[in-house]
């Protein structure tokens, strides 16, 4: 029998399993000095504590045990973890840390424990059970931003950054958590935080590679290369070691994702001293990408546009249009094509935008828009404050290709002559008259007719109907049963609340 009040310095499996033993004993509760913590469930373990969830106060709780034998050094971390966290002054997206208790069972041993917030999920598990997604993306990458730079401030190193360690709430906001190897700053903290040279690495795939070298010593730095980690995995699901890195612009196309590709090709050195020395030197860059970027004024582009809906449908300065002429149609595709746009125009379906690189007008009010061939019922034209300028394409269903027989909705058109099955295109090859030709010595056009929306807005990356932010709005409004000059002229109110931000940047 061990003495009574002394913390517990039996293995951690033995700890375990007293846990266990007496939660279940306790009908899965346990009483701590803030109240009774009822229906405990295990929901995690590691090499040194062991989760459980449970309700306290009306409110959902974690409970992490220290199980490890707890000699001193693991003891004063795990200390320093609640005591040193909880002085950080602000701990918006900090995980919230309620209270530190010693717990004493029945046996007279006293177990260690952390109690905190509970969160609803972890980030690994937000990627595992949903679709990656721009908005997600660029909100996880502000997040690691504003976390870090607040920690660093503190005199904190985390250490061990990974999307285990990246808490997500029922609002999808996320919480930084577990600062058990983090290093404090010994001049602004009373508690010491020592870890072995083993345990300094944390996790192979998302820490600095100076971390695993004896001597190393904490510095921001070794965050921002695991800031470039979380984010290149939180798009490929996988880090990256080596050379010919994966670009998030390869999966995102917007102007942010294309500055946030620079800053992570920089957090990603191996060799600390090329990365970035700190948050603020981050925010210093992508202040300066902006700046150079805004050398194409975001106005000019769309002014041009503007000047193309005008030329289209001249009577659209009397207020909002409706064309149904095939005339139009074709006026406008020749119109953006011969206009001087300095970067690709955008199209929105409201489950997302992406630019286009060919619009072509084929006849008989049918539009390719890159590889798609959508029939036009009419158009909507609008023209105000240039930014919530309105292309909006009405679109009615297409009929199926017919190739030997077979109905299609997705064929290849060779040399300007020859419809073939799309299929082919896996293959690479075609056979034309008895002779096999590879498609790549041909002039290949994809057409897809597979239109599944209602409604594509066309504008500059810069418009209120491309920009993500309002692709809820769109969405909305694609299963709208009627649509009519109202709902069109409420739709572009809508639009207008939400800006680019370069645009609010310039009004």
């Amino acid at each position: 029998m061990s003495e009574v009040g002394k913390i517990s310095k039996v293995g951690a499996d033995e700890n375990r399993r007293r846990i266990s033993s007496i939660i279940k004993n306790k009908n899965n509760s346990i009483t701590l000095t803030l109240g009774e913590v009822s229906n405990l469930k295990q929901i995690g373990q590691g090499g040194n504590g062991l989760v459980y969830a449970g309700i306290q106060n009306n409110e959902e709780v974690a409970i992490k045990f220290l199980v490890e034998d707890t000699k001193s050094s693991k003891l004063e971390r795990f200390k320093a973890e609640y005591f040193n966290v909880n002085l950080i002054e602000d701990r918006t997206n900090i995980v919230n840390y309620i209270n530190y208790e010693e717990i004493q069972f029945e046996d007279g041993y006293l177990i260690p424990a952390i109690i905190m917030k509970r969160y609803d999920k972890t980030l690994k598990e937000l990627r595992n059970t949903s679709e990656i997604s721009e908005k997600t993306f660029l909100k996880l990458f502000k997040f690691l931003l504003n976390a870090l730079k607040k920690i660093h401030q503190q005199g904190i190193i985390h250490r061990d950054i990974k999307p285990e360690n990246i808490l997500v709430t029922k609002e999808t906001d996320f919480v930084l958590t577990d600062f058990g190897i983090a290093n404090y700053n010994p001049e602004l903290y009373t508690l010491k935080a020592k870890t072995e040279r083993k345990e300094r690495l944390a996790n192979y795939e998302f820490s600095a590679p100076e971390q695993a070298k004896k001597g190393a010593i904490p510095a921001p730095s070794m965050d921002i290369y695991a800031l470039g980690q979380v984010c290149q995995w939180y798009v490929f699901g996988e880090t990256h070691r080596g050379t010919n890195r994966s670009k998030v612009t390869d999966i995102f196309q917007s102007d942010e994702a294309e500055v946030i590709e620079i800053v992570l090709n920089k957090c990603l050195y191996n060799d600390h001293e090329q990365r970035y020395q700190s948050i603020d030197e981050i925010l210093e860059h992508i202040k300066q990408i902006k700046e150079a970027r805004r050398e194409i004024d975001p106005f000019e582009e769309m002014y041009l546009l503007n000047d193309v809906i005008r030329a289209t449908c001249p009577s659209v300065s009397r207020g909002l249009q409706f064309v149904e002429d095939e005339k139009y149609i074709k006026r406008l595709v020749e119109n953006i094509n011969k206009q001087s746009f300095k970067r690709k125009l955008w199209f929105n379906t409201g489950i997302g935008n992406s630019d286009f690189s060919k619009l072509k007008y084929l006849g008989n009010k049918k539009i390719l828009l890159d590889y798609r061939e959508i029939k036009i019922r009419g158009m909507w034209l609008f023209t105000d404050s240039v930014y919530d300028d309105l292309i909006m394409l009405e679109t009615e269903e297409n009929e199926p290709f017919i190739i030997d027989g077979e109905e299609t909705y997705n064929a290849l058109i060779v040399n300007n002559k020859h419809l073939i099955h799309g299929y082919h295109q896996n293959s690479g090859y075609i056979e034309i008259e008895d002779e096999v030709y590879s498609l790549r010595e041909l002039e290949v056009e994809e057409h897809d007719r597979s239109n599944t929306y209602k409604y594509y807005f066309i504008g500059t990356q810069y418009h209120c109907s491309i920009i993500w932010q309002n692709d809820s709005v769109l969405d909305e409004f694609q299963e709208k049963g009627i649509v009519n000059e109202n709902t069109v002229a409420q739709l572009i109110r809508d639009l207008r609340k939400k800006k680019h931000e370069e645009v609010v940047y310039r009004l």
